[in-house]
Parts: structure tokens; sequence; C-alpha cells
């Protein structure tokens, strides 16, 4: 496991002539601004390539960042830190060091020399997609290290032949060659044939994925010796509620690659205010982050469009067109990837209901979005339709309600003569280099024109300045410091694996979902206890209703701290939604859009926008 030692340095690389250490551990809040500084010094894409925990902790010790190998060779970049530390006057021995598959950089925070520095390490890849699968953080739940969950994934692939690459993918362990780099198959191989990438996100999911496995205690043996070696609790009874957890998130994967329409959207965007169920007190110090950071920084803000049905579109490898849904993209069982009309039918074919309508679109779709994807493009984008056919006018604007919201675009606006000149209008919103990839975001459209489209991003153009209400953010603060210890003793990972409710910050996160449909929040916490009573077990409620009790100062904290993150977010979704533009919105004929996207939070109106939503999917 030596290759894992470079992206778990935690930035010791650079030290001072007394040998105390030259860099420091970065706030979360200045991760992007620095890792956009160093795009801009090195002409590399690097905000999407950030590997581990890079940017998802409040503070990291370094940065950890991919490098394509075949961009740019380390030797490269290199000469151009080298260059840049040169005319700073400085020794570029101070600054630039190279070691294995690594180039590590003294980088100053945001690009700011007087806001001291952080260890950057540059880790040249050669399989990017592969790589972020290996060197992933790990899901919130987890106890374990990314690391500890690699040595468990080489110790259960080593008993069928197989070992791990982080750099390459699944390697045939006796003839060194390559059998996989997709981390589905992976999953397949390693643990069964009904196994998915979920399955190995973590130590506890591949302990539960391994419960009915005849091989289970061999594939297990060498991380046992690896974890009693180095002191590492590992007890089949510490999973015994993981099975749970595990079971919804692989629902939740369910759903989504079938098109419904949920509110939860996965651990890499949430909402701030659901950040204290994931970390606590943490968790509410970030939201207050996020937010501040979103108000100082509103280039990074983003709207969310409320199209449907969601379409995937690109080229393959081989530059043939393709265009399908989620479940087609993400397909195992059959060939999702429709690269005719006759395959879209074929497709839609299989599956129950009456899809006319549906199949109409795509046959009317797929020539319009043929002609806009370049001949050299590859790779997929991922979009929602807005309009089928041009919107009728109503007044003097065109007016159209994809799902729930009801966009409005007068007809004599620059958009509004777009749409007047199309009969379909789509919004992209991320670009994915092949199916199960990690999505980027689109900012600007890389389509070409093509009659009878009109194609629109998530770009959100601010006109007036934002606002947060610093009383609030006092007040929120003040909760921190008065009951941060007692919110983090309710959620203390220990206590809850004792009392087998490990799962309890995730059911409390769904639990609020379920008062969205209410359109109200009062008194969280006693129905809290009564929801647990009609969906667990017995035992299990009892089990939650005691621990609950023994810590109600923390457990009222975090429902007190759940509500003020979530007024003090919606104040800045009101300014966002006052903002004029060609392209106004409103649900249930209150102005708003279904919500914005900025620094890695959602910042939707929950009571307003879900509720609705709901409602309209009923």
């Amino acid at each position: 496991m030596r290759n894992l030692i470079n992206l778990f340095e935690g930035g010791n690389v650079f030290k001072h002539s007394d040998g105390t250490s030259a860099t420091q551990r970065i706030q979360q809040t200045d991760v992007k601004p620095t890792v956009a500084w160093l795009e801009e010094l090195t002409g590399l894409p690097l905000v999407d390539n950030m590997l581990g925990s890079t940017g998802r902790k409040e503070t990291s010790g370094d940065l950890d960042l991919g490098v394509h190998a075949n961009q740019m060779t380390k030797e490269e970049l290199v000469s151009r830190l080298t260059s840049w530390a040169i005319a700073q006057h400085q020794n570029p021995k101070d600054w630039v060091r190279k070691a294995g598959i690594s180039v590590h950089f003294k980088t100053p925070i945001a690009g700011r020399t007087d806001s001291g520095y952080v260890q950057t390490d540059f880790m040249f890849l050669s399989n990017m997609n592969f790589s972020k699968f290996y060197l992933a953080a790990m899901p919130d739940y987890s106890q374990y290290k990314g690391s500890t969950r690699n040595i468990l994934m080489n110790s259960v692939a080593k008993v069928s032949g197989y070992k791990l690459n982080q750099t390459q993918g699944l390697m045939n362990r006796a003839t060194n060659e390559l059998v996989t780099d997709d981390p589905d198959t992976v999953a397949k191989l390693i643990l069964n044939k009904q196994a998915s990438s979920a399955d190995l996100a973590s130590v506890e999911s591949i302990v539960v994925a391994l419960q009915n496995d005849p091989a289970k205690e061999q594939k297990l043996a060498d991380f046992r010796d690896y974890a009693s070696r180095e002191g590492i609790p590992f007890n089949e009874s510490m999973f015994e509620d993981v099975s749970e957890t595990h079971f919804l998130a692989r629902l939740r994967d369910r759903i989504v690659n079938q098109g419904m329409q949920i509110i939860a959207e996965g651990v890499r965007i949430e909402h701030p205010e659901d950040l204290v169920f994931s970390a606590g007190s943490r968790g509410i110090v970030r939201a207050l982050d996020n937010l501040q950071s979103s108000v100082g920084q509103p280039k990074n803000i983003t709207v969310k469009w409320d199209g449907k049905p969601a379409v995937v579109f690109g080229r393959q490898p081989d530059g043939k067109f393709v265009l399908t849904d989620k479940s087609g993209f993400l397909a195992k069982g059959y060939n999702g990837l429709a690269t005719s009309i006759g395959d879209i039918e074929r497709i839609m074919s299989q599956r129950s209901g009456d899809r006319t309508e549906l199949v109409d679109m795509y046959r009317r779709l797929f020539p319009l979005l043929n002609r806009s994807v370049p001949a050299d493009f590859r790779g997929y984008i991922q979009g929602d339709l807005v309009y089928s056919r041009r919107p009728g006018v109503v007044g003097d604007a065109y007016e159209f309600q994809p799902n729930t919201v009801k966009y409005r675009v007068p007809v004599k606006s620059a958009i509004g003569q777009q749409i007047g000149n199309s009969q379909m209008g789509l919004v992209i919103h991320t670009y994915l280099s092949a199916p199960g990839a990690e999505p980027e975001v689109l900012l600007s459209s890389p389509l070409l024109a093509s009659p009878g489209l009109l194609v629109l991003t998530p770009e959100f153009k601010l006109k007036d300045p934002v606002g947060i209400d610093t009383a609030r953010l006092s007040q929120i603060s003040q909760l921190v410091n008065q009951y941060g210890p007692a919110i983090d003793q309710f959620f203390n990972p220990q206590d809850l694996r004792a009392k087998k409710i490990t799962n309890l910050p995730a059911l409390m996160k769904t639990y609020v979902n379920s008062r969205v449909r209410g359109g109200n929040f009062v008194e969280l916490l006693k129905g809290f206890l009564s929801w647990v009573a009609a969906t667990e077990t017995e035992g299990k409620s009892q089990r939650i209703t005691q621990h609950v009790s023994e810590h109600a100062t923390g457990a009222s904290a975090v429902f007190n701290a759940f509500i003020m993150l979530m007024d003090l977010k919606d104040l800045i979704v009101r300014q966002l939604d006052a903002q004029a533009s060609d392209i106004t919105a409103s649900v249930n004929n209150e102005p708003g859009h279904e919500g914005y996207v900025a620094n890695g939070i959602k910042l939707v109106d929950r009571l307003r926008f879900s509720a609705a939503n709901f409602a309209h999917n009923a």
C-alpha cells in the first residue's frame, strides 16, 4: 500500500530551518479560491479534479489535485511553478518538490502571500475517473479513512486473484494486466454480481455487502490482521445499523437512475441546514462559512432549473451521437445509449406504461441535438427539457411550466425572440466524460447553434448585491458556542454504536424531509419521537427515545440550529428571487426559482418549492 502515501501526507513536505512546518491547514472556504488561482498559474483544470477529502471538510492539511498524465508532464509543471517562485525572488527548492507520481508546491492561500501557505500535491494520473473513485472521501457515516477502505478492498480482491492500482484500475494479481477500470464492474468481480460501486463506498458498506458471502472470512482475513496490527477498531457488531443506512443509499441511487423526483441529492450537494445532521457543530460552522462565502462571491451562484424530463446526450469515443435518459445512461443489463431513433423506440418499448408522447418528444429532439454537438466533441451532457413545443403567449410573455415552476419570458426580450424562433428548449447543467464519471458543472454551452433548439445554461447573473442577516448570523454563532459540545455529544459515534442507533443522523434528515410534505417545522423534536415510533422497530424506537431523553439539550439544539440556518438561507434566497431578469419564475404564483447552488450547497426554500414539488408529482 506504499502508493497511498502521496495522498495522505498531510502537508509535511516543506519545513523551516528549525524543522517546523512551513505550511498550514486551509479553511474549507479558502479551498476553491486557492485551487482557482492554481488553475490560472498552471493552465490545468483543477477545480473539478480535487481528490479525497479536499474541499469537503472544515479544514484540510493539504490540497490533493489530480492531473491528467497526458495534459502535462511533471517536468513541465515543475518548470512553471519554478518560474513563478523565481519571479517572487524565492529559492525554488523551498517551493517546489518532485516525488513519485506527485509534484509538491508550497501554495499561497487564495493566491495571497500574506495569507499563509498550504501544501499542494499534484498527482499525475493516467486514469482520472478511476483514481477519483479510489481516492474518494468517505461518506459522513463512516468512521474510517479512505486509505483504510482501500486496504480492505485489496484484502477482498486478493481472494479472487485481483489487486487494485490507484492510477489504473483492477489488475490481475498474477499477470499484472488491467482487468477493468469501471468501479461498478470492480464491485461485481470482488464482491458479488448484484454489487455496484456504492457497495465499495466505505469499510462499512463493504462489510454489509459481504454478509452472505461464503468466502467472507477469507476476504476479510488480511484486513483483520492489518486492523489488529494498527489498532484500528473492527468488529462486525459495529455494523448492525449500517445495513439500514446502506440499503436506503442504494434505494436512493435506484430512484435517481429511474428518473424519479426526490428531495435529497447526495452527499456532495446538501441544504446548509442539513449539515448539522451530517457533522454536528462543525456542520453548523461549515454552513455559516458557505452562506457567507456565497454572499461574498456571488459569481459562484448558479440557478437550479426545474425542467422535465432529464436527458443525456453527447458523442461516444468513436464520435457516434447518443441520446438517452438517466436510466438508459447508467443501464447495466442492456445498452441504454441510443444512437438512433430506432434505438430509443426499442428502449422505451421495454418499459411499462404508455410512452407514445415521450418517444415522439425524443424523435423530434434527436436531430436537433445531433446537429448541435460538434463532431470533435467527446463525452456526455446532462440537461432537462423546459419545453417540447414552442410555449404559448400569455399577455406579453411566453409562459411554460415543465414541472413545478412556471416560467415567463417577455416576447420582445432577447431570450423571448430566441424562444419565438425555436420549437424545443433545453437547459444543460453538467458534463461527464463517461457513464459513471464525476460530473462537471457547465456555465457556458459547448454546443453549436441548431435551428429550432434553444439551449440555456445554469449561469445566474446577479444585478444587485446580496446581503446576509448579521443578527441571525450572530445568534447561530452564539448557539454553536453555547451548545456545540452538547450537539456533538448527542451525535457521539461511539455512544450511537453502543446503543445500536448509528443511523440516527440519517433518520433525522429523513424525518425533516417528511415534514416538508406537511408544510411546517413546528415542534420538530416531539414530532421526531412520534415519527420514529411509527417507522422503526419497537426496540430501536425505545433506544432512540432514551438517547434523546439523556441528551435533551443537544437534541433540542440540533433542531434549533436546523431552523435558524434554514431561516438565514431563506432570506438569501428571497434576495436572489428578487433579482430582475428576462426570465421570471414562480411557484404557486409566488415569485422564485426552484433554487440556487453556491459553493457546494443548495439554496432552496424547502417549504415553498419542495412541498409544491411533492404535491405536483404526487
